[in-house]
């Protein structure tokens, strides 16, 4: 009959300054790898947002083009009718084709300054989009790292955790790079 109020069972203690320092190790790795995994996500949110905010540039220079566009046929309707107008109606006609000429103007530079900000948007989001491939990349050569490093804790063999530790050392340089050096 078992003891109903024995001690539970601990986790064993490492044995050996050796499985320490690979424990450490992994731990640092590990560190920075949660780094590395949360300011590639932040890029990825700032890659998204700016993406959207190109979209909605690009849809609202569809809209003033739009607009222009119903414009034009306004003003070649007029056109078409000019010649059973009265002279009080022409003079009508004449004003709102003045009015709408300059309104197309006025849609036509505002086309091309929000197309202008639209471009810019999608070249910053393709650009965090680059950096964020990166930083993925060295998130990924650390994640192999600790992997590799807890191998060396189970077969004992010291040629896992110096692979482990120079992937490690490849995806934070990879990572970095991206962060900071990317063009």
């Amino acid at each position: 009959m078992p003891d109903e109020f024995e001690a539970p069972e601990t986790p064993e203690a490492p044995e050996s300054r050796k499985e320490r320092a690979v424990g450490l190790i992994i731990a640092a790795i590990a560190v920075v790898l949660a780094i590395v995994t949360h300011v590639g996500n932040e890029i990825n949110n700032e890659k998204i947002l700016a993406h959207v905010d190109a979209s909605d540039q690009y849809a609202f220079y569809q809209a003033k083009k739009e607009r222009r566009a119903q414009l034009e046929l306004q003003m070649d309707s007029l056109h078409v009718q000019l010649d059973k107008l009265s002279p009080a109606s022409l003079q009508l006609a004449n004003k709102l084709t003045n009015d709408y000429t300059a309104e197309i103007s006025h849609l036509e530079d505002d086309g091309r300054e929000i197309k202008a900000r639209g471009d810019e948007l999608l070249a910053e989001s393709r650009k965090l989009e680059r950096k964020a491939t990166f930083v993925e990349m060295g998130e990924i050569a650390l994640q192999i790292a600790v992997v590799l490093c807890s191998i060396t804790i189970l077969t004992e063999q010291r040629l896992f955790v110096r692979m482990g530790v120079g992937v490690a050392i490849v995806g934070g340089i990879v990572a970095l790079w991206g962060l900071f050096l990317m063009p």
